[in-house]
């Protein structure tokens, strides 16, 4: 398997021990920022049974149609989830981000503070990268604080940019004292964090013209849209274990699948299709409760 970075604890902790208990099938897999992973794919890097990505785009336009030889020829949705600031509570700035966290000063004015360390991942290689940027610009829309995109610098600023395994590792061990996750990954953690409204957070479906403002190219000319976050799951045509990717994505969708995942802060979704609709396994197909739109 090849997987969202961000879903390494839930996969370790949730997904896969639950899947083995159910099934027998065991587990094998890489989490990476959902784009690079998909490159990898695409490149012959990786052959996985099944690949999770953090945006269904990230298939659309790395993996499918014939540009990109179909290796993906469908996908379904199973999960939403949201961003959140996540914070060190050993960071030398705990209080300020405590008083955010409470709603008694607002978060921004806490990563103004001179010496705070934020980090957050490539959005050139991952899906969170990208909305990372997206948040601040929301930001700046919905407090009518202009100047809040200038707290990350460039959107590859080197000095926060980090590998999206390593973001959280990097937080704990006290060389970050903030970054920017989704809430699955500081539950999953046990971290602290700060929420967002919805109209910052991405997660609401009702604000979807909102988060289609903003947009992204990447260095290989990829244009991504901000849409509500919501995460993927496939068989790619590289499939050898075909009975066993029929099998886990069979068990995502199921209620224990539903519910190895939400324990981790994460929500159940819609069970959306998007690609070729005709070529989903018939066995996932019953499972299905509609198309999926942008």
């Amino acid at each position: 398997m090849l997987y969202a970075g961000s879903l390494g604890a839930v996969m370790d902790k949730g997904l896969a021990p639950a899947m083995e208990r159910a099934t027998g099938y065991g587990i094998q897999g890489e989490g990476h920022g959902s784009v690079a992973a998909a490159r990898m794919i695409r490149d012959r890097l990786r052959t996985p049974d099944v690949f999770i990505s953090a945006d269904p785009a990230v298939n659309v336009s790395i993996l499918m149609g014939p540009n990109n030889r179909d290796l993906v020829e469908w996908y379904v949705t199973f999960a939403a989830a949201d961003l959140v600031i996540g914070y060190n509570p050993k960071s030398r700035f705990k209080d300020d981000f405590e008083h955010a966290r409470a709603g008694r000063v607002p978060w921004y004015d806490v990563l103004s503070k001179p010496g705070v360390r934020l980090g957050r991942t490539d959005p050139n290689l991952d899906p969170k990268g990208y909305r990372a940027l997206f948040l601040f610009e929301l930001a700046e829309r919905h407090y009518r604080r202009p100047g809040l995109v200038a707290l990350l610098g460039s959107a590859t600023n080197p000095a926060q940019i980090f590998p999206e395994p390593e973001l959280l590792i990097r937080m704990e061990s006290g060389q970050l004292d903030a970054a920017v996750f989704y809430r699955h990954e500081v539950v999953a953690h046990r971290l602290p964090f700060i929420e967002l409204p919805d109209e910052v957070n991405q997660s609401h479906p009702r604000l979807a013209s909102l988060y289609r403002e903003r947009r992204y190219t990447t260095d290989r000319g990829m244009t991504v849209t901000g849409v509500p976050i919501l995460f993927t799951i496939t068989i790619p045509t590289t499939v050898r274990n075909g009975p066993g990717a029929l099998a886990f994505v069979r068990f995502v969708l199921s209620e224990h699948g539903r519910a190895a995942i939400t324990q981790y802060g994460l929500r159940a979704a819609l069970v959306l299709v998007g690609g070729d609709a005709s070529k989903v396994p018939p066995e996932v197909r019953q499972l299905l409760d509609g198309p999926y739109t942008p």
